[in-house]
């Protein structure tokens, strides 16, 4: 089947899940091409660590194919998909014992935590302006302030790995964390009402 033929054989979305059901490696390739970047992101934003992430994300669509004959997908596959790999990352995390850890690099904070927690409301994101609009909002930070939010929050740094990339002190990653944040909050106060 050419690439084309594939796309359009599984557009759609109970079609796809049969066919993963009834094992067409095709199908599985096709979920797995079509999401696996954006499973990724969403993963490094709660494990903020690239193997972790990855590893959660391949091992979700093992265990998909593992258990594909019994699958019994109520919602649609990429809700399914979102919420594995969050119940994946929450198990990594608690399996490194690293759940105190997580809170104290900032992801507690209430807007994030609201976004990465909840895989509907990264399905609005990845769907919606308001991805553009935080994009936007995150490009108004001042420079240095941008650069150390990038780091941290998309990149998956701590403070002192930031500070070590930057050759600034933690105190300032800290410092310039708490603008970004604030500013931030300003700006997206709406979207703390998911």
């Amino acid at each position: 089947m050419g690439k084309e033929s594939v796309h359009s054989a599984y557009s759609n979305s109970d079609a796809l899940k049969e066919a993963i059901k009834s094992g067409a490696h095709d199908a599985f390739v096709y979920i797995f091409n079509s999401h696996y970047d954006n499973l990724y992101s969403y993963a490094l934003r709660i494990l903020n660590n690239e193997n972790d992430a990855g590893e959660c994300v391949q091992s979700t669509f093992c265990h998909i194919w593992d258990i594909r004959e019994k699958l019994d997908i109520k919602e649609s596959l990429r809700s399914y998909l979102y919420k594995s790999v969050y119940n994946n990352s929450i198990s990594i995390i608690r399996k490194n014992r690293a759940l105190d850890k997580y809170e104290e690099k900032g992801l507690a904070d209430l807007y994030f935590s609201r976004v990465i927690q909840s895989p509907d409301a990264e399905i609005r994101l990845t769907d919606s302006e308001t991805r553009k609009e935080i994009i936007e909002s995150i490009n108004s930070l001042p420079e240095r302030c941008r650069e150390i939010f990038i780091k941290c929050k998309i990149g998956g740094l701590s403070y002192s790995e930031a500070a070590i990339s930057m050759d600034i002190s933690v105190n300032t990653v800290e410092n310039q964390m708490s603008i970004a944040l604030k500013k931030l909050r300003e700006k997206l106060k709406y979207l703390i009402f998911f």
